[in-house]
This record gives structure tokens, C-alpha cells and sequence, in this order.
């Protein structure tokens, strides 16, 4: 367990309390199940971090534990974990962190030990952009890359999805508004990049189009975006 604690002007936090106090009592008189402190605990983290559900909350934490402690097996099965900006966790509550219940994001990320147990290296894969990278697709797409949106860039994406086991890179970043990343989840979209920034976005209907990033010029010139081409599905 943890604590957290906020220093706030009197009145802000007698009206926390209070809002707490009144979520867990009517959650209460609606039959839950839990302790009135539990659901007061769990209120906070929905409000805070906008979750639905106090357990669906994604873990972003740096967590350092064996493969064999994850696991469950082996004979170092017991060996504590770590987490950055707490300390030791006995192995049994870091599986519980690092698997969290169903339906719940977990990433992990695989850092390598020499035979003296020190950390020598760290996987660089990762389905997160790093600021700097997010920073650099925003300055090079300037709009969303969806062909005829030109809306504000919103989302950093993959081109093609991490979950299809393609890298994080620059090479398969797009900036996208909110509603064309929404939508490329559809049925029948998909997109594949080119390598050089460009992005291949194939519509439902098999029509593919080309979206290259716009090309800077000139300091005395502006930046522009080469029309958009239509290629063979």
C-alpha cells in the first residue's frame, strides 16, 4: 500500500473528503460490497485518473523483476521486485502489478543482467513514442496525414500497429487529428508506410492513396506537402 497526500487550502480539502464521503455512501446504499474506505480509496483513482474502474487504471511504473519471479518459477521464483520511487516488492504483489487484472494495459519491456545480476542493457522496444520522438512526427507531418483531413495533429500513431508486431519508430509514425485515428480502426482500413514518411492509407473500397510528409525548403520558402497520388489497392 501507499500513501498520497495533498496540501491543500482548507476548504478544497473538506470538500474532497465530502465528495468522497457521499460517492461511497451512495455506492453503499446500492448494495456494494465493499468497505466504505475501499470505495472512497477507489473514487479517488477513478477521478483522478478518469478511469472507469479503479483497477482498469494503466500501470506506468518502472518495475524491475527476474523472468523467473514474473513467472512464477524456477528457483529465484521469490525474488523480490523493484519499483522505481517505492523500493522492494515481494515477488507475489509485483506478479500482481506486472499482470493486473483482465482487460487491464501492461507493457513490459525486457532489460538484460550480466552473470553478476548487474543490469547491463535495455530493450528498446516499446509501444510508446518518447516525447522527443511525438515532437519530431508533429513538426514533420504539420497535419494530420489522413488524405484531404489537413485537420490539427492530435495523436501520434503507429502506421502499422504495434499489436501486428511493427516497430515504434519514426520510420512507422504518423500524426493524425482524433477522429481519422479513430476511424482507422475500422473494418476494411489499413494503412503501411514506405519508409521515407510516406504513408499508404487503403480505404474500404481497395482505393489506395499516398500521403508523403511536406518537404521544407528553402529558409526564404515555406513548407509544402507534394499532392496527394493515387496508387493501385
Amino acid at each position: 500500500m501507499s500513501y498520497l497526500t495533498a496540501h491543500l487550502p482548507v476548504a478544497h480539502g473538506v470538500a474532497v473528503l465530502a465528495a468522497l464521503r457521499r460517492a461511497a455512501d451512495g455506492t453503499t446504499a446500492a448494495g456494494d460490497e465493499r468497505g466504505h474506505g475501499q470505495i472512497m480509496a477507489d473514487t479517488l483513482v477513478e477521478r483522478v485518473t478518469g478511469q472507469a474502474r479503479a483497477v482498469d487504471v494503466p500501470v506506468t511504473v518502472d518495475l524491475v523483476m527476474t523472468d523467473q519471479a514474473l513467472l512464477g518459477a524456477g528457483p529465484d521464483r521469490d525474488e523480490p521486485g523493484y519499483m522505481e520511487g517505492y523500493g522492494p516488492l515481494p515477488a507475489p504483489i509485483a506478479r500482481d502489478i506486472a499482470t493486473g487484472p483482465p482487460g487491464a494495459p501492461r507493457w513490459i519491456r525486457r532489460l538484460y543482467a550480466d552473470p553478476a545480476g548487474r543490469l547491463v542493457s535495455m530493450e528498446t522496444r516499446s509501444r510508446c513514442f518518447t516525447p522527443a520522438q511525438r515532437e519530431f512526427i508533429r513538426l514533420r507531418d504539420q497535419i494530420c496525414r489522413t488524405p484531404y483531413c489537413g485537420a490539427p495533429i492530435r495523436h501520434i500513431d503507429h502506421v502499422t500497429p504495434a499489436a501486428a508486431g511493427a516497430p515504434t519508430n519514426l520510420d512507422n509514425a504518423q500524426g493524425l487529428c482524433e477522429a481519422c485515428n479513430y476511424a482507422k480502426q475500422a473494418p476494411g482500413w489499413t494503412s503501411r508506410t514506405e519508409g521515407d514518411g510516406t504513408v499508404v492509407v487503403t480505404t474500404p473500397g481497395g482505393r489506395s492513396y499516398r500521403s508523403p510528409p511536406p518537404r521544407f525548403r528553402a529558409a526564404t520558402g515555406p513548407a509544402r506537402r507534394d499532392p496527394l497520388l493515387s496508387v493501385p489497392g
